[in-house]
Order: structure tokens, then C-alpha cells, then sequence
């Protein structure tokens, strides 16, 4: 008769065998785990991830993120996973083509559900409330309808013009009053062409900087640990903060369109995005909290990007004086010099008109747009992409890919977007009529393209028209080159470094036109 095992040596193995199992089980869901698919990316600190690799501007859109990883790169952060789109072709295939996983918004605790009340249209998650605003606003925004902002955008350019004329050291505080002005009045029809530091202006600037520091990756304990959402108000300063900001901010641009319901009330004409809202709301289906929020939105949206595109247009000329001189005389040749340009002479300047659309390739200023989300896992030729991952288009490297723009994608050259007779061709494929991918991608592409479009044509036109924009100089007369590619984050919007440079008109009646043209239309 055999012995029996010992009892302790049954229990052995039964744990040999267990552990076993375990570790087998283990071994097979790594194996079949799409995460093992993940697009290639840094390595990253522990419990980090790659937080640091994302603070780099510097790395990620000068390029060197993409030759490191590819068109593909995927970064954790604590609790997200960010797939960074390093070229033209890929960003389209997964923001344009599979729009409809690609155009929700991260869930930003702090600044979309409590800072801004779930109003922000550039944050609010793809839903019911998302397409109302949506819709209202692109009606209001459409290629045709911004037309009828083609006098105060010609108005404000001469004002531009003007200033720089007269003290161009001063041009970084013009741009500004001239952006905000603009669309005070696109929005509000409530110009600030008196003061550079008008009240209104300095207070919805103060809201879309708070925003924009609280949008940005890790810069608030709630979006890394979102089980602090539940803590209550009393017990956190960060939540009653947001919440009190809130408070402030809707009074505040309910304010602005109660402005405008006062005009209509009088009778009087108001040629206004917020008119148009008021107008349509019946029909939109917005409340009055909706609608004043939507009005702000496209203020924070276009006031900076608007301002830093034309700061860097001042670099491009200054970099390369052979494009300023070839649209120079394209005006001289179609408008001559005893009148400033207008929009009647649009369709004339393609060299100007190709202006616009480099700038916006050559430097979108929202270098990393505004984060996509998916809602789905997803497959993108063999890498796996996680439900609820951040997809942000690294921009600049779309926009400089040589597989698109050729060997030159480096270089500003409004030629690239007309053909051998010098009128306007059809752009790449992927970049709509733009020429570029600088206002992003899918049901999330920017909605005042075409009023940005033409606000920068006027501004480009009038100013290249009145003078010549030249490099400073220092003490022995030598000219002071500009570093075009060095630049400062404005949070989310990317500045040139500051510069210096001189004006000098380019015929002696030019103050005096302008200075017609800007009483004539008081």
C-alpha cells in the first residue's frame, strides 16, 4: 500500500500550481493586449509618464519629436493617453475621415465643467449642446456672411496702418488693441479704437488667460486625480474659485449682448455677430446664458491668434524683404497710391492673398490646436489608439511636411500657393481651400476661418501698401537680423521672440490718405 502525501506537500503544490495558472493567465492578456500596440513613444518617469515630454514645446513642434517616433507618437500623462499626429496624411485620416471618433473634446474638470459652466464651445464634448452652438455660429460665420465685416475690418486696418506709421516701436501694443477692437466689434459692434486698455477688452483677455492656464496639460490636481471633483465646495478653494469665476464671467458677457439688445430695442442697426444670435435665437434653440458665452468663445479664439499671426508676418518680411517687395508691387500695379486698398481689389491680389494662407502654414500659432478625443478604440495601421485618448495635430511639422509643401516646407513663400501664372491653385488635398492645416481638422476646424481670412488680407494689404517694413539697426548702422525661428509661448498660442524693426512710409502722400480714409469712416 502506497504512503499517503504529506498534507503540507499537497498544499504546495496546489500554490505551485495555482501560481502557475496565474502567471499564465497573466502572460496570455499581455500578449493579446492592444496596449502592447500603442503608436512608439518616449519611456517616460514613473508615475509621471511623459509630463515633461509634453511640457517641451520646443521638442515636440520643431520636429524632432517626429523624427524621433514618426507621423504616430503616443505619451502618457496620469490618467491619459495623448496620441501627438506628426503629419499631414495621418492627421486627416483619423480627425477628418473618422471625424465621427475623433471630434469629442477631453473631459476638462476645472475649466469646461466648472470655470466655464459647460459653455466653452472650443471645450464643450461632442453633444446636443456642442451642435446647437455649433451651428448657430457657423451660420453666423459663413464665407458670404462675413462680408458685411468688411467695412470696420477695412476701418481698423487703416487705423492699424496709421499707428505703425507713427510710432512703430509701439507695434506689439497695435496689433493687440488692433485684434481687439476688431472683434469687440465683429461680436458686440463696440469698437475700442480709443484705448489700447480698454476695461472690456482687459476683462474677457483676463478670462481667456485663466482659461488657457487651466487648460493646459497638468496644471491642476483635479484633471490628474478626478475623484477630487466630488470633494465639496467648502472643503476646496479650487472649485469655489472656478465657480465664483463662472459667476463673473457670464455677467459679464451677458452684459455685452445686453449692449446690443440695447441698440435693437432703439431701432437701431447693429451689424454683429450678437444681433445675429438674437435674431436667429428662436431658431438656434440657445438660451441667453448659451448665446453670451458663444459670443466670448469666438473673442478668446480670435482676438490672440489673429494679434500673433500678424506679429509673425512682421517677422516673415523682415526676413525675407524679396516677398515684401513682389506684393508691394502687385499694389502698386492694382491699386496705385492715391487710394488704400479695399476689398474690391481682393480678387486682383493673388501675391497678397497668398500672403494670408503661408502665414498661417508657415506659423499656426496654435501649434498643438485644441485637443481631440476619441470615443472608441480604434486601429491605425497596425497601433492601437485607447478610447478617451487626447489626439493633438502637431501643426507646424503638418504644415512643414516636404512630402506635401516639397524640400522648401521650411521656407515662407506665398508662391508655393499659386501656379506658374500667378494666380490661385487648388491646395493639397487634405488642407480643404486653406493651403494648410493651420485651422485644424474635422467637425472641430475653426469656425471664424473665413473672418480671420480676411482680416488679416486687409490689415496685410494696407500696411504693405503705406510703407516699407525694415530691419532695425544697431549702433554702427548694421542691420539687426530677426531670428524667425525663435519664439515664446503665450500659453497655448506660440509669439515670435521679441523684435525690433523700422517703417518708413513709401510716398510721401501716404500718412495724408490714410489719415482721410480713417476720418471719413468715423
Amino acid at each position: 500500500m502506497m504512503a499517503s502525501l504529506p498534507v503540507a506537500h499537497l498544499n504546495q503544490n496546489w500554490v505551485v500550481v495555482l501560481l502557475i495558472a496565474i502567471v499564465s493567465y497573466a502572460l496570455v492578456r499581455y500578449i493579446r493586449s492592444p496596449w502592447r500596440k500603442v503608436p512608439p513613444g518616449p519611456r517616460g518617469l514613473p508615475l509621471l509618464g511623459n509630463v515633461r515630454e509634453l511640457a517641451d514645446t520646443r521638442w515636440l513642434t520643431s520636429g524632432a519629436s517626429k523624427a524621433a517616433y514618426g507621423d504616430i507618437m503616443h505619451l502618457r500623462v496620469p490618467g491619459q493617453s495623448v496620441i501627438v499626429l506628426n503629419s499631414q496624411k495621418v492627421a486627416a485620416d483619423l480627425l477628418d475621415r473618422r471625424a465621427a471618433i475623433y471630434s469629442d473634446r477631453p473631459h476638462l474638470i476645472l475649466a469646461s465643467d466648472i470655470y466655464t459652466g459647460g459653455m466653452e464651445l472650443s471645450l464643450a464634448p461632442y453633444g446636443d449642446q456642442w451642435r446647437r452652438m455649433r451651428r448657430a455660429s457657423h451660420e453666423a460665420l459663413t464665407a458670404s456672411a462675413v462680408k458685411r465685416y468688411q467695412p470696420v475690418q477695412t476701418k481698423e486696418a487703416v487705423i492699424l496702418a496709421l499707428e505703425m506709421l507713427t510710432d512703430s516701436t509701439n507695434w506689439a501694443a497695435h496689433l493687440r488693441r488692433h485684434s481687439a477692437s476688431l472683434i469687440m466689434s465683429v461680436l458686440y459692434d463696440k469698437p475700442t479704437t480709443e484705448r489700447a486698455d480698454d476695461e472690456s477688452v482687459v476683462k474677457i483677455n483676463e478670462h481667456g488667460m485663466r482659461l488657457m492656464l487651466i487648460t493646459m496639460p497638468g496644471s491642476n490636481w483635479v484633471q490628474i486625480f478626478p475623484w477630487m471633483r466630488h470633494i465639496p465646495s467648502r472643503f476646496a478653494k479650487w472649485k469655489r474659485t472656478g465657480l465664483s469665476w463662472f459667476a463673473h464671467d457670464s455677467d459679464m458677457f451677458q452684459g455685452h449682448m445686453n449692449h446690443v439688445r440695447g441698440k435693437l430695442a432703439l431701432g437701431m442697426e447693429s451689424v454683429s455677430l450678437g444681433a445675429t444670435l438674437i435674431a436667429h435665437q428662436k431658431r438656434s434653440g440657445l438660451s441667453d446664458l448659451e448665446m453670451a458665452w458663444l459670443a466670448s468663445a469666438m473673442f478668446v479664439a480670435g482676438a490672440e491668434t489673429t494679434n500673433s499671426s500678424l506679429a509673425w508676418w512682421l517677422v516673415a518680411m523682415l526676413a525675407y524683404p524679396d516677398v515684401q517687395q513682389r506684393a508691394q508691387a502687385e499694389l502698386d500695379a492694382v491699386v496705385g497710391r492715391d487710394r488704400a486698398p479695399t476689398f474690391s481689389d481682393l480678387p486682383a491680389l493673388p501675391y497678397v492673398r497668398a500672403m494670408v494662407k503661408e502665414i498661417v502654414r508657415w506659423r499656426p500659432v496654435l501649434t498643438l490646436g485644441i485637443p481631440h478625443c476619441t470615443t472608441q478604440d480604434d486601429w491605425y495601421e497596425g497601433m492601437f489608439i485607447p478610447k478617451g485618448s487626447m489626439c493633438l495635430a502637431n501643426l507646424k511639422p503638418c504644415n512643414h511636411d516636404v512630402e506635401v509643401y516639397g524640400a522648401d516646407a521650411a521656407k515662407f513663400d506665398p508662391a508655393r500657393h499659386l501656379d506658374t501664372e500667378g494666380r490661385p491653385k487648388q491646395g493639397p488635398p487634405d488642407t480643404k481651400t486653406e493651403g494648410h492645416v493651420g485651422y485644424g481638422f474635422g467637425r472641430r476646424i475653426c469656425i471664424g476661418r473665413h473672418l480671420a481670412n480676411d482680416s488679416m488680407f486687409m490689415a496685410i494689404a494696407t500696411i504693405l501698401w503705406a510703407m516699407h517694413v525694415k530691419c532695425a539697426k544697431d549702433e554702427h548702422g548694421v542691420d539687426i537680423r530677426v531670428d524667425e525661428e525663435d519664439f515664446v509661448n503665450y500659453e497655448l498660442v506660440q509669439r515670435p521672440a521679441p523684435f525690433k524693426f523700422e517703417v518708413t512710409p513709401r510716398f510721401p502722400e501716404a500718412l495724408t490718405i490714410l489719415t482721410e480714409e480713417r476720418d471719413a469712416q468715423r
